[in-house]
């Protein structure tokens, strides 16, 4: 209201202190969705509007008794935080494409500090706006001396609007506060409610934990699966033929276990594991059974390091081998890490918590390496780096690997930057090669980031470059550079196989853990050869190389990700396993579907996408909406389950599965 003299008055709810501060929380949740999502929904503008208020005059009230310097100077760090959380989620999903929680930096956070610098000065200029906010606050009310108090009656009322709008939120089939807890969705949340809002629930989640209760959907009718699925009619023949593909797994202990659990939980993964359809066998069941296999994790692998030129090792085993230019490598927090998991045993981490870190000391004796273990293969794994980020002693040994060794096992020099792979290989080969039968898993680290500054083998290889990609921008050679010392690694492998005798009876694979971090995307889109990086999901398209040398090229189009390696390669060597304890499918048996942490998917038909609620088909495919329905029911169920078995250690509860029995 005025006085008379047409000046301004402050009611005593709304002074100018926290007016500011209602301002400022708000603008701070504006800049976040206008810089993530380029807009915000009308009903996400009215809960950032509500809890901005409500939290600004909730703590103008509880500073009410304090000294005005004090006032200013508690509300000024109150911005700051709001403002600092907002610069952080946007860095982080900048980095990882994935948003971070209060649980996700207590998991493994202080493992990553050494780049912290280097993650702030990286920032885009606009994500600098949010932390703009509490010091344009500061100047504006620095010689403010008239602050009043909230009364009671406002304290109460926004205490009912911050109950309203945290507690009423919706989010799908969805608890809003248990999607939180179970780090399920983070980007559409973050859409629907705004940054601040999910500052409170993110913290709220630290002390409340994890949702333990385990929610299966019921799946489609079965009727309208069998109209999508059409009727054959099969001669005698083909009938014995089909039988001897069959697998039936003798599941009478499994059973009578899960009829007397007490464990909910527990009881819900069994029974959701048994009703999962058994994969069958297929044409290429077991036509590598026998053979050696050596499995690589290559950092930050991507397209548009592959050069028929610069990297022609790489380019000949992809083009020679089996190609899968529809694989997807999808990114979780702990990109590397997590990475690893699935690839190694197809379980489901968590978005946005490092889900590694709390596998580490699980029974996975469903992994891959534990399969070959198995089958009587002598199991080696081998990494150029140390446990700073993860603790892969420990976790290798989890895995079932006999034999592990990193950095400080091995005679491999540090450089600026990132090691040499070639020399890992160099220092890996005497150790597994003169094995009988010999799994091989090798984490590799000369192609990790930076890219924008030089390095040792990030500059190596520049001038090769530059004769044949002259105006390639630097941090784009930089990459390449790094790239040609993994493929000299690849070099220097098949030839000690070769003179070994053992090239033709050996399987490599090779896929990335992640797109190349803090390479520009642009980049990345526009010089990507021969594959489309555009559209929803391109970034997390990646190669996946399986090379055998006496195999002839052979192309798989079917859509397929990490989660499908062990299966798939379970398959291909013959090896004892259950396809239902796996959230992936083998790639040959023409099952397969790509999923994203948030529940989004890719089928050969087309991508679904949660947070817009619709599936886009591919140009002359399509679906059904029960057959959308149906796989976005399954999708939800995969990710619930395989979280609950990593949080449970399933796998050390029910490890006579990892070797079923088969009927006779």
């Amino acid at each position: 209201m005025r006085d008379r003299r047409g000046s301004f008055v402050y009611t005593n709810d709304m002074s100018k202190l926290s007016l500011g501060l209602f301002i400022g929380l708000y603008f701070i949740d504006y800049i976040f969705g206008m810089v993530s999502f380029g807009g915000i929904e009308l009903i996400a503008v009215a809960r950032m509007l509500a809890i901005s208020f409500s939290v600004a005059m909730i703590f103008s009230f509880l500073i009410r008794k304090f000294p005005e310097k004090v006032k200013l100077l508690l509300s000024f760090i109150l911005l700051l935080l709001f403002a600092a959380y907002a610069f952080l989620e946007l860095q982080f999903s900048n980095f990882l494409n994935a948003y971070y929680s209060f649980q996700n930096v207590a998991d493994g956070g202080f493992r990553v500090g050494v780049f912290a610098w280097y993650f702030i000065k990286t920032a885009k200029p606009q994500y600098f706006l949010t932390l703009l906010v509490p010091l344009l606050f500061l100047l504006i009310n620095f010689k403010n001396k008239g602050a009043s108090k909230v009364s009671l009656k406002t304290f109460v009322f926004s205490l009912i609007i911050f109950a309203v709008v945290i507690f009423t939120l919706p989010y799908g089939s969805h608890n809003y506060q248990s999607a939180v807890r179970n780090q399920d969705n983070f980007d559409f949340i973050l859409r629907e409610t705004g940054v601040n809002t999910f500052f409170f629930e993110d913290l709220r989640a630290v002390f409340v934990g994890k949702d333990e209760t385990l929610v299966i959907e019921e799946s489609a009718d079965p009727e309208e699966t069998a109209e999508a699925t059409p009727e054959t009619t099969a001669t005698p023949e083909t009938v014995i033929e089909k039988d001897s593909l069959i697998r039936d797994f003798d599941d009478s202990r499994w059973k009578a276990d899960m009829e007397k659990e007490t464990d909910e939980t527990v009881k819900s993964i069994d029974q959701y594991l048994l009703s999962r359809k058994i994969e069958e066998r297929n044409e290429k069941t077991g036509i590598y059974e026998g053979y050696n296999f050596i499995y690589f994790l290559v950092e930050s692998m991507d397209y548009v390091g592959i050069d028929p030129v610069l990297t022609p090792t790489i380019y000949k085993m992809m083009t020679e081998g089996y190609q899968f230019p529809n694989h997807y490598t999808p990114v979780f927090s702990c990109g590397t890490g997590d990475s690893e998991l699935v690839s190694m045993t197809s379980m489901m981490p968590y978005g946005s918590a490092c889900t590694v870190y709390s596998a580490t000391p699980n029974d996975l004796n469903n992994s891959m390496a534990a399969l070959f273990k198995r089958a009587g293969y002598d199991t080696f794994s081998f990494h150029n780096w140390d446990d700073q980020f993860y603790n892969r002693t420990e976790l290798h040994e989890s895995y079932g690997i006999d034999v592990y060794k990193d950095i400080e096992d091995l005679d491999i020099p540090i450089v600026q930057g990132w090691q040499s792979d070639n020399v890992l290989m160099e220092q890996a080969i005497p150790d597994f090669i003169h094995s009988d039968k010999f799994f091989t898993f090798i984490v590799t680290s000369t192609m990790h980031w930076p890219y924008d500054e030089g390095s040792y083998y990030g500059n190596y290889y520049l001038e090769e470059i530059n004769k044949v990609h002259p105006d390639y921008p630097i941090e784009l050679k930089r990459y390449i550079s790094k790239t040609m010392e993994f493929d000299k690694s690849l070099a220097t492998l098949l030839a000690a196989l070769e003179e070994e005798g053992k090239l033709d009876n050996t399987v490599i694979c090779f896929w990335p853990d992640h797109h190349p971090f803090n390479l520009d995307y642009g980049v990345i889109r526009s010089y990507t050869q021969n594959v489309d990086r555009y559209g929803t999901h391109g970034f997390y398209k990646s190669p996946l190389i399986l090379y055998n040398a006496a195999t002839p090229s052979e192309t798989v189009e079917d859509v397929c990700s990490t989660f499908d390696h062990v299966p798939t390669i379970a398959n291909l060597f013959g090896l004892n396993y259950d396809p239902r304890l796996y959230m992936g499918s083998d790639i040959f048996g023409g099952n397969t579907r790509v999923m994203f942490a948030n529940g989004d998917w890719i089928s050969d038909e087309g991508i679904y996408t949660v947070s817009d609620g619709a599936f886009n088909a591919f140009e002359g495919k399509s679906l059904s909406e029960s057959e959308i329905e149906k796989n976005s029911t399954e999708v939800r169920n995969l990710i619930r389950v395989g979280r609950a078995i990593v949080d449970t250690d399933y796998f050390h509860l029910r490890n006579y599965i990892t070797d079923p029995v088969e009927k006779e």
